[in-house]
C-alpha cells in the first residue's frame, strides 16, 4: 500500500502548531491528531495512549530512551513501525519513541528526526507543512 498527500494543515492552537500523523504498525493504520510541530525538539515522540488500539505497547527487549526538555527529563521506548506518513513524505521500516505524555490534550511531536529526513517546509502564511524532498 502506497501512502501519501500532497500537503498537510496546520493549526496554530494555544500558541502551538498542531498537525496530525498517520502511522502503521503491523499492518494497521491510524491517524494520531493533536501532534505538536517541534523544530526544538530532536526526537519524535508520540502517544502510548493515542496507539495502544494499534498495539503498541512497551514489552520486554524494547529499547528505552531518555530525553530531555524545559520540563525536565522524561522516558520513552522504541518500536520499528511500517510506516509514518507526514504531510506527503513517507518514512518506511523507522523507529519511533512512544510514551506515557501528561500533556494535557496533546498527543505528542514531531520532531527534527522526521523533520529533516523529509526536508519539511513550514508555510505560516498558508498554514501548511510539505516536503521539499524531490
Amino acid at each position: 500500500m502506497v501512502l501519501g498527500v500532497e500537503s498537510m494543515k496546520i493549526e496554530i492552537i494555544d500558541g502551538l502548531l498542531l498537525t496530525s500523523v498517520m502511522i502503521e504498525y503491523q499492518s494497521k493504520i491510524k491517524t494520531v491528531d493533536r501532534v505538536v510541530v517541534d523544530t526544538g525538539a530532536s526526537h519524535t515522540i508520540l502517544s502510548s495512549d493515542a496507539v495502544s488500539d494499534l498495539g503498541i505497547a512497551f514489552k520486554t527487549g524494547d529499547l528505552i530512551i531518555e530525553s530531555h526538555g524545559i520540563g525536565g527529563s522524561d522516558y520513552a521506548f522504541q518500536k520499528r513501525v511500517d510506516h509514518i506518513l507526514f504531510a506527503d513524505y513517507t518514512l518506511q521500516a523507522c523507529y519511533l519513541d512512544f510514551g506515557q505524555l501528561n500533556w494535557g490534550n496533546l498527543n505528542g511531536l514531531i520532531g527534527l528526526d522526521v523533520l529533516l529526513a523529509g526536508s519539511f517546509v513550514i508555510d505560516l502564511k498558508l498554514m501548511e507543512i510539505y516536503s521539499n524532498k524531490f
